[in-house]
């Protein structure tokens, strides 16, 4: 069934405030017999005559009077949805939720943001730090817009592009015997106490390939970069992290950051869902990251 049109509605109002076709035709820059096609239209559509019609005059009945608030409001909420659309678009409102791992934060997510925050204040932003197969999820799941993270070799339900490219360093207490040297190897922590990442870390998962640790395996297990360290600190063990999530330890005198050799390096990767569009909000907020 044909339903009347904004086009209907506005052509309604518009004669109801004229008073007469022909001035309402002049007022929105169309000719006086398509604006009357127009209303005979909406009259087919509902089926009842909505205006008194003399050579001069057009006087809305009693139908069309009944039907002018409903269609100033109609129109009223149309033209609010329509700009609340364009705000969006533009960034003027909306909303954007990041997943990362905390490594990621500080060096990448937090730079872009200031500037992003900068130039579209009214957007409102939601940045959570999370394990690596967390930050999938939450992606996957449609929590975050965006996720920073390492992706999986068989994900195929994310896209992803690569921002930097991260690689594992020795992390040592300060005094302990490798740290006068200038860079360690793999080999040499094989037989040292390792604190290591919890279950659901890309690092634990990486480390543990190159050190060949099987089975229940450390003692002490992490979550997070600053928790690790200070375990590290009281001399409980050593530890592998990357290199992106230490810069902000560089100076701590209570550890003692090396080289790993061989090197091994992982993706830092921005994560989307290849099956659904950025929202306008992360549309925007990808022009400010960085990629290599």
């Amino acid at each position: 069934m044909q339903q009347l049109s904004t086009r209907h509605l506005i052509a309604i109002i518009a004669i109801c405030e004229a008073g007469s076709v022909t001035a309402a035709a002049a007022e929105l820059n169309v000719t006086q017999p398509a604006l009357s096609a127009t209303i005979r239209q909406a009259e087919e559509i509902v089926g009842i005559a909505l205006f008194d019609r003399t050579s001069r005059r057009a006087k809305p009945t009693s139908a069309g009077l009944a039907l002018i608030p409903e269609a100033r409001r109609i129109l009223t909420d149309v033209s609010r949805a329509t700009q609340q659309l364009r705000d969006l678009a533009e960034g003027r409102i909306g909303h954007l939720s990041i997943a990362s791992l905390p490594s990621a934060i500080a060096e990448i997510v937090a730079p872009a943001l200031r500037r992003f925050v900068a130039e579209y204040p009214g957007i409102r932003v939601a940045v959570r730090d999370a394990l690596n197969t967390e930050v999938a999820r939450a992606v996957k799941s449609g929590e975050a817009d965006l996720g920073f993270g390492v992706p999986a070799e068989d994900e195929n339900n994310l896209k992803t592009k690569m921002l930097f490219e991260d690689r594992f360093i020795a992390v040592l207490p300060a005094g302990h015997f490798l740290g006068d040297r200038e860079t360690v190897s793999w080999e040499d922590l094989r037989s040292e106490t390792l604190i290591e990442g919890a279950k659901g870390s890309n690092t634990r998962a990486s480390v543990r390939e190159h050190l060949k640790v099987e089975g229940v395996g450390s003692a002490i297990e992490c979550s997070f970069v600053p928790t690790t360290i200070g375990m590290v600190r009281n001399g409980l063990g050593v530890s592998v992290l990357s290199e992106l999530a230490c810069r902000i330890f560089a100076n701590d005198d209570q550890i003692a950051l090396r080289p790993l050799l061989p090197i091994v390096t992982r993706p830092i990767s921005i994560l989307q869902r290849a099956d659904r569009d950025l929202s306008p909000a992360a549309q925007l907020f990808m022009n400010f990251l960085e990629f290599s």
